[in-house]
């Protein structure tokens, strides 16, 4: 621990060197506060996780020193591990009033809120939060209340950009964003921590209201019913639509979960609030003419229980796709989702519909991230002396810190998670401390060990076999030997397998001293290896072997 104030220390538990799980520790004089505390998503090969979050072992080994928690916007890459971290440590969580209503739902819905001591802050208010004097200031993205943070440390100003994109079009827009970048860094900025999400995109993200001159024009062309399936969080895109549908003289209904949680607080928080007179519940959509409604569903990534895919399943109450009818996907198509969403459109179109997204109508839907140019800009309006690139995998990273070494940041460093760097009279540097780091898997509400995920990938990969016996004194079998396959070959096959393995445990039973019979755990094990081997001979099978001997009554 460091407790002088000459310096500041800088590291993630989460977001350097991946998309998702945002959490950054600044610490100084002994005090840490933790910006932004998100999760990330499962992959296909994490079967049953619904969500992941960081390892908190560093932060409740620091408890007595956390300050709380400031959060930059409200996607759940940011916020969703509040819940998570207070179950563990009692401090106070600081955003925007948006962003601590998503928080306040996410708390409720693990029946915490309780625990929850927010507090507001809006848009220039300079916050004291112990050694740390913190200002919030407006930056655009896909999100409404996103906030970049000035924190004045004894140790030196740092300026987080948190998420951002200019959204430059035309001589103006975006400059203001630039223009007030310029007079908060003039009295000089001696870390600057930025958004690398778009740092290899050369396009420039582009603005809210070309996505609505887009969707208004598919709207109008369209003689069916129309969906659009947007990210839930970007409810200024929803606000749009709900204009679209008013003066396209369509109702609008929402369908799906996460739609309704972001606008019902949208609506409580005065962010946005969608036109009465077109609004219905989804379940009076059939009510109306197909030419007179637009709905916005859930599952831009195809995910198998959301509104889309139950459309495109042809499994969705109240809701159908018929021919003429448009689909929009007005988002974009976050790596690893391909395959998914492509399963999706496919089936969307076999039922007749149109359906258009970013790839065959780019101007669907905008990046929430800045570009090469976008970040070249910032960079140039904020002259740090040190710069740290944040919120990417590490590619993103490097080619960040590339841009910063381009506009002549003297001091660039690029940090995973773990890594430390320090902040002080002599510069930004690098120190050799780690700490420790890694992810936590969530299987409904409790945590899955790494070697239950190992266990995992076997039986979905391999199958599994499972054989047991009671068991007499002298270690023979007392009756029948249980046999279950799962996984492993065909259902016509399974019957034949079960009893060659039969009698292959018997033969091997037979085949051991009386000592080695009646030790069921060492027994246990040796007819694993063998019932492994036999499979791998007989079948070309591994499965995923369980035995299991009990002891006659």
């Amino acid at each position: 621990m460091d407790n002088t104030t000459d310096n500041l220390r800088i590291s993630a538990l989460g977001g350097f060197g991946e998309i998702g799980m945002n959490c950054l520790t600044l610490e100084v004089a002994g005090k840490i506060l933790v910006v932004d505390c998100g999760v990330t998503f499962p992959s296909f090969d994490q079967p049953g996780i619904n969500i992941i979050h960081p390892s908190f072992e560093y932060l409740v080994s620091r408890r007595d020193d956390l300050l709380g928690i400031v959060l930059t916007h409200g996607h759940e890459d940011h916020i969703a591990g509040v819940p998570y971290l207070l179950e563990q440590a009692d401090l106070p969580v600081y955003g925007s009033r948006y962003t601590v209503g998503l928080v306040e739902q996410r708390m409720r819905e693990f029946d915490h809120l309780g625990r929850l001591n927010a507090h507001i802050i809006d848009v220039d208010d300079v916050t004291d939060i112990g050694p740390f004097n913190i200002r919030c200031f407006p930056m655009p993205h896909s999100i409404i209340d996103n906030r970049g943070l000035l924190i004045d440390t004894p140790a030196g100003r740092v300026l987080h950009t948190g998420d951002f994109k200019l959204g430059m079009r035309g001589p103006t827009e975006g400059r203001e964003v630039l223009e007030r970048l310029r007079e908060m860094a003039a009295d000089g900025v001696d870390l600057m921590i930025c958004d690398s999400t778009g740092s290899q995109e050369n396009e420039i993200s582009g603005d809210e209201s070309e996505v609505t001159d887009t969707l208004t024009s598919l709207v109008e062309e369209t003689d069916g019913r129309v969906y659009i399936a947007a990210f839930s969080s970007n409810v200024e895109r929803l606000g749009a639509l709900g204009e679209i549908a008013k003066n396209t003289g369509r109702k609008i209904a929402l369908c799906g979960r996460s739609v309704i949680t972001h606008s019902k607080i949208a609506a409580q928080t005065g962010a946005i609030r969608l036109p009465r007179q077109s609004v219905i519940p989804v379940e009076e959509v059939q009510n109306h003419p197909r030419d007179r409604t637009l709905v916005v569903v859930s599952g831009t990534q195809g995910e198998s229980r959301s509104a889309l895919s139950r459309l495109a399943m042809e499994n969705l109450r109240h809701l159908n796709v018929e021919s003429g009818d448009l689909v929009a996907l007005s988002s974009r198509f976050i790596p690893g989702n391909e395959v998914a969403i492509s399963r999706t459109i496919d089936r969307l179109l076999r039922l007749g519909a149109r359906v258009v997204h970013r790839d065959n109508c780019p101007g669907v839907h905008v990046s929430g991230h800045g570009s090469i140019t976008e970040i070249e800009e910032t960079i140039a309006a904020v002259k740090p002396r040190a710069f740290i690139p944040g919120h990417g995998t590490y590619r993103h990273l490097v080619a960040c810190s590339e841009i910063a070494r381009r506009e002549g940041v003297p001091a660039v460093t690029v940090l995973s998670n773990g890594e430390v760097a320090r902040l002080g009279p002599d510069g930004l540097s690098t120190t050799e401390e780690r700490l420790p780091v890694g992810k936590i898997l969530i299987d409904g509400g409790s945590g899955v060990p790494e070697s239950a995920m190992r266990d995992r990938r076997l039986l979905g990969t391999r199958g599994l076999l499972v054989t047991s016996w009671i068991a007499t004194e002298d270690g023979q079998p007392v009756s029948e030997i249980d046999v279950i396959l799962r996984g492993v070959t065909s259902d016509d096959a399974s019957p034949w397998l079960c009893e060659q393995i039969r009698a292959e445990v018997r033969s091997i039973l037979a085949r051991m001293t009386p000592e080695l019979r009646v030790d069921f755990q060492r027994c246990e094990e040796a007819i694993k290896t063998a019932i492994r081997k036999f499979l791998n001979k007989s079948v070309s099978r591994e499965p995923y072997v369980i035995v299991s001997i009990y002891p006659a009554p």
